[in-house]
């Protein structure tokens, strides 16, 4: 009897993982995430846009949602990889946001995040598609996060 119920408790814990990672994708990710810092929404807007000038985004839309706000960038269409030319991608494109969401702390603080979404067509396509992230754009984006941060701190500093 006892036997019985810790295989069935076994076969149980075994349905719910495999359940549960059946709906995980094997494929890889198409979008990036980038934790920025801390910083109170004036800043946020002040410094985000001098550092997205400074690393040539062009700014496509600010929206203010309830308990943050976000910086949308104008799509970027860098170069093609050896690699993403292999698998037939003939054109690819990248869209930058820049995050600001209300800390649970209150004292209107917020957690700013870089967030990249990168689309590609693909030969005899018109269709954009997500595609993974080129270690290219990863590194440009980590380069303008680094350089925000650097301001949020100063900034802080400053007080």
């Amino acid at each position: 009897m006892m036997l019985t119920k810790k295989i069935s408790a076994t076969a149980l814990i075994f349905a719910w993982v495999w359940i549960g990672c059946s709906g995980v994708s094997s494929g890889t990710i198409t979008e990036y995430r980038k934790t920025v810092g801390t910083a109170s929404m004036d800043d946020y807007y002040d410094l985000t846009n001098k550092i997205l000038n400074r690393h040539r985004y062009l700014v496509d839309e600010t929206q203010d949602r309830g308990m943050g706000a976000i910086i949308e960038c104008k799509y970027e269409y860098p170069s093609i990889s050896n690699e993403e030319a292999l698998q037939g991608i003939r054109e690819i494109r990248y869209m930058l946001t820049v995050e600001a969401r209300a800390k649970g702390t209150g004292g209107g603080m917020y957690s700013v995040r870089a967030i990249v979404r990168s689309y590609g067509r693909f030969g005899g396509s018109e269709d954009w598609v997500d595609i993974p992230i080129n270690d290219e754009t990863k590194s440009r984006v980590k380069l303008f996060s680094n350089d925000l941060k650097t301001e949020f701190e100063n900034k802080i500093r400053a007080f």
